[in-house]
């Protein structure tokens, strides 16, 4: 098995500083390319509540040259990070017009919703919510979808 997804099957975030010192050793070890050992970097940041320390590291991680499956989860993960460092319009600019592959599009759609609700556009995140969640709803994804479609044609109730 590779070792560094040994390592991420078996994280613990109770100890921050041997978790640290030991992907340093694998990612040592492992001779990796250094926009790969970037991303690793900044997905344990991530991982310990550090947003401070892993939106850089993903950022130069994604200008490093990353395969298409780590930039993937970089910009997403990356996006995830920057609103809780009080910056959400940039991370909307980070998966804005970004074809992600098929399997993370859910994800990214979610990640969307959350970052839009965040500034305040509560129609458009619940609607990108609910696209996100289609892939789930089986039988009842057209339904589901017609109704986020009408979501801003709906006249506003007076209460």
């Amino acid at each position: 098995m590779d070792t560094v997804a040994a390592f991420w099957r078996d994280a613990d975030d109770s100890d921050p500083a041997r978790m640290r010192v030991e992907l340093e050793q694998l990612l040592s070890a492992a001779s990796l390319p250094v926009a790969h050992a970037l991303f690793e970097r900044a997905s344990l940041e991530d991982f310990l509540d550090n947003p401070a320390a892993a939106v850089p590291l993903y950022e130069a991680s994604l200008s490093g040259g990353l395969d298409d499956d780590r930039e993937n989860r970089a910009r997403i993960q990356l996006a995830s990070s920057l609103p809780n460092l009080g910056r959400p319009t940039e991370a909307l600019h980070v998966l804005k017009d970004f074809e992600c592959a098929n399997e993370y599009i859910p994800a990214r759609d979610a990640f969307v919703a959350l970052i839009l609700w965040d500034i305040g556009d509560a129609e458009q995140a619940l609607r990108r919510a609910l696209g996100a969640a289609g892939p789930a709803l089986g039988r009842y994804r057209r339904a589901v979808g017609a109704y986020a479609a009408e979501l801003s044609t709906r006249p506003e109730e007076n209460p």
